[in-house]
């Protein structure tokens, strides 16, 4: 009997070597979603792969994507960088790996999860409402030509003129009649961000390259008219790619700040630059990553002190805000999270519903990546503040290729109506969703509305204010032609040749 259950017990032990080899044999194969989950959540939310197509995951983003685990793909390396120069920065800095961070059998593994439960294409049901008339707002071109070369189009309270910012970097300025009365060049770059200084001077935030890269060609300019010339200077350089300025005192010393968002490409950064007695003004580092799109300098927790809301593109894409501890110091909470499909274009901050805390109206839809395809999720949505640091989304207006959402009281009713403008829309459809006007009906209901012939220009910007001086706003659109995602051949032939690049909505309610 003894040796009877020595046997056994050897027999036992062998069945169980057995199991364990097997066992093991089968956990050294690669599992595609536990690695994917572990390596593509690190830096941004997990991109579920119902995101996006098989086609676009294979042929756009995974090999895009394989340089930031440490792998070389075939015809990626040539594509993510401008030039030698740019490459050898990045690597300099270490932005990829320099050896790779999975195996190419896991990496295999990871296309394969992927590919396997990506959609063949995604699932876009057509538009459910129907766009009403817009019977408040009248269409109206300059008097002069502007071409459809737009980067940003804003409107000078104080002079009650209208500036008009262009890719190559010249500068029209227009006065309420609509007619160019000015204008300035900018050799260097166009200007993605303005502020008048009670209409004596100028702060002007010179973009650098437009495209996607990591130079510091960015500036903030001062500029000003003496005896009939304009005349500037450098307040502060080598910015990298720089989008919005928020202009406030943000160490309390009594001497204006500004915040800048330097989106760069691979490499940018959020940084506060310090006002003082001279025109020095040093850097102060808030967070050395890229990306940082607007920012907001207003209170969150109702401690009485301004603090900093951010809306953060380009791979972790999310809404935070940095709690403002004193003295230039900020601790950062994040308060809303999106995968990096989404395309955050902006944000505003706004009381929809009148309880005191301010809720969050956020447009998405940058096509601009490697993923140019439309997408059910883009759109424009209401975050209602919920307090302890709770957002909740009870609106959502599907817009493909929304890039910008402005929250006012168009028509005098008492509540809060949204124009909403879409860079990527889908042109197939008549009339083309490139600007939606959403009527508040109340209970958190929108009515959507547009204007004749939306497909005038490709919306890129826009600006709200009492242009003519009656009471009402106004709207202003800026056309940008050159396209980067499949547009039809007549479509930019007539918004490059039309010079029509500014188009105002003009407010016929007084």
């Amino acid at each position: 009997m003894r040796r009877f259950r020595t046997i056994w017990s050897s027999a036992t032990l062998f069945l169980m070597g057995l199991l364990v080899y097997w066992s093991c044999g089968e956990s050294r194969k690669p599992n595609g979603e536990v690695l994917a989950r572990q390596h593509c959540s690190g830096c941004h939310a997990f991109p579920e792969p119902e995101l996006l197509d098989k086609k676009t995951w294979k042929n756009g983003v995974l090999p895009y994507m394989a340089p930031r685990l440490g792998l070389s793909v075939a015809g990626s390396d040539s594509s993510i960088f401008q030039n030698y120069e740019e490459q050898k920065r990045i690597m300099e800095l270490g932005i990829f790996p320099e050896s790779p961070v999975v195996s190419q059998a896991e990496w295999e593994s990871i296309v394969a999860y992927y590919l396997q439960k990506a959609p063949d294409s995604l699932l876009r049901p057509a538009p459910q409402d129907t766009l009403l008339p817009l019977p408040n707002f009248t269409p109206k071109h300059p008097k002069d030509p502007i071409a459809a070369t737009v980067t940003s189009v804003r409107y000078d309270q104080f002079t009650r003129q209208i500036w008009v910012s262009q890719r190559p970097g010249g500068v029209f300025i227009m006065n309420r009649n609509l007619q160019i009365v000015d204008s300035l060049f900018n050799p260097e770059s166009p200007f993605s961000d303005f502020r008048s200084v009670s209409g004596e001077s100028w702060d002007l935030l010179s973009m650098g390259m437009m495209d996607p890269n990591d130079d510091s060609k960015g500036a903030l300019l001062s500029i000003k008219k003496e005896n009939g010339n304009w005349r500037g200077k450098r307040l502060i350089n080598k910015l990298q790619r720089p989008v919005h300025a928020t202009w406030a005192d943000v160490n309390e010393d009594g001497y204006e700040d500004v915040i800048v968002c330097e989106y760069g490409n691979y490499t940018g950064k959020l940084a506060w630059y310090q006002g003082s007695a001279t025109d020095s003004m040093p850097q102060r580092m808030i967070e050395n990553s890229p990306g940082a799109r607007m920012t907001y300098w207003k209170d969150y927790d109702g401690d009485g002190r301004k603090d900093l809301w951010v809306l953060w593109a380009q791979g972790d894409e999310q809404i935070s805000v940095y709690l403002n501890g004193g003295k230039g110091n900020f601790a950062k909470k994040v308060l809303l999270r999106f995968p990096p499909t989404y395309g955050s274009g902006s944000f505003e901050l706004h009381d929809f519903n009148g309880d005191g805390k301010l809720d969050i109206l956020y447009a998405n839809g940058d096509n601009g990546d490697k993923s140019y395809l439309l997408k059910p999720y883009h759109g424009i949505r209401i975050f209602m503040n919920k307090g302890k640091d709770k957002f909740e989304e009870t609106f959502f207006y599907p817009l493909d290729g929304a890039t910008q959402a402005l929250a006012r009281d168009f028509d005098g009713d008492g509540d809060l109506d949204i124009a909403a403008i879409a860079f990527f829309p889908d042109f197939s459809l008549s009339p083309v969703r490139s600007f939606v006007y959403l009527e508040n009906k109340g209970n958190n209901t929108f009515l959507p509305r547009t204007f004749a012939e939306t497909n005038r220009g490709r919306w890129l910007t826009m600006e709200a204010a009492d242009i003519d001086e009656d009471g009402d706003l106004d709207l202003l659109l800026g056309s940008f032609y050159l396209a980067i995602t499949p547009t039809a051949k007549e479509d930019l032939e007539r918004w490059k040749t039309g010079n029509k690049g500014v188009l105002i909505l003009e407010n016929k309610l007084r």
